[in-house]
């Protein structure tokens, strides 16, 4: 009888692990295409709403979609044109793709070793995430376009050269990027955004707003907080503003409404 016992209790374990597997699951898989090669990784993990994903990356561009499930379902792509399979396999090799799971919390990681590529073209990455709306972002990128859509949860959004998307919001929103455009939907939150180089939009905020560009215009719709807009070199025009405002421009006009 205890014999019999531990082997139902062995295969009943069993079969908890095989179902757990088959529900967060990590596949990797190259083929040819018209231009070269793509090597796609792809991860599906199990999570609660209010969860957090952490994105940091040596480069790559970085979508985010929502969805009604429980899921963070990840898409990354390699992409190397031109090449033989031997180059292309050796070239992605180079770029390590991590993606885990801790508790509530998914994080992923792509990490290059070096910049190996064939007649001068690189490896570019591209990765789409599909995350629950109400779901928290720490979204870092060394090189890259961030575009992020609806989201219930806050986002914090980083790349050293690239344009930032995002649309409407209802946690805080701090974007920044060294080189690229910002454009930001409506929001519930504050909103933090800055470039170097590049024109910054923002929607209706029931939050402050702190909006700096180096280079480039500045457009802020309602706010119902507190507003600081500096450029150097462009337009500043705000359509209405409920709090304190501090506006002010090197090379261009200020134009602010009121409520």
């Amino acid at each position: 009888m205890n014999a019999y016992w531990k082997l139902a209790v062995a295969c009943l374990f069993i079969s908890v692990k095989l179902n757990s597997v088959a529900q967060d699951t990590q596949n990797t898989e190259m083929v040819r295409t018209e231009r070269g090669f793509v090597e796609s990784t792809t991860a599906t993990y199990t999570v609660d709403p209010g969860g957090e994903l952490t994105i940091d990356a040596d480069f790559g561009n970085v979508r985010i979609e929502t969805s009604a499930n429980s899921r963070v379902e990840i898409l990354i792509e390699k992409q190397l044109e031109g090449g033989t399979e031997e180059q292309a396999r050796r070239a992605f090799d180079e770029v390590e793709v991590t993606t885990e799971q801790q508790g509530n919390d998914v994080h992923i990681r792509i990490d290059k070793k070096r910049w190996l590529s064939f007649k001068g073209n690189k490896v570019s990455v591209a990765m789409t995430v599909q995350v629950p709306y109400t779901y928290d972002l720490d979204i870092n990128t060394a090189g890259g376009s961030i575009e992020i859509a609806d989201l219930g949860g806050e986002i914090m959004a980083k790349t050293a050269g690239g344009s930032i998307r995002i649309g409407a919001t209802k946690g805080e929103v701090n974007a920044r990027t060294l080189g690229g455009s910002i454009r930001i939907g409506p929001t519930e939150g504050g909103v933090y955004a800055k470039t170097l180089g590049g024109s910054i939009d923002i929607g209706d905020t029931k939050g402050d707003v702190s909006a700096l560009t180096m280079g480039g215009s500045i457009r802020v719709g309602r706010t119902e907080g507190d507003l600081t807009a500096y450029t150097m070199g462009g337009n500043i025009i705000v359509e209405a503003a409920s709090g304190k405002v501090s506006a002010k421009t090197l090379g261009g006009k200020v134009r602010v409404g009121s409520t």
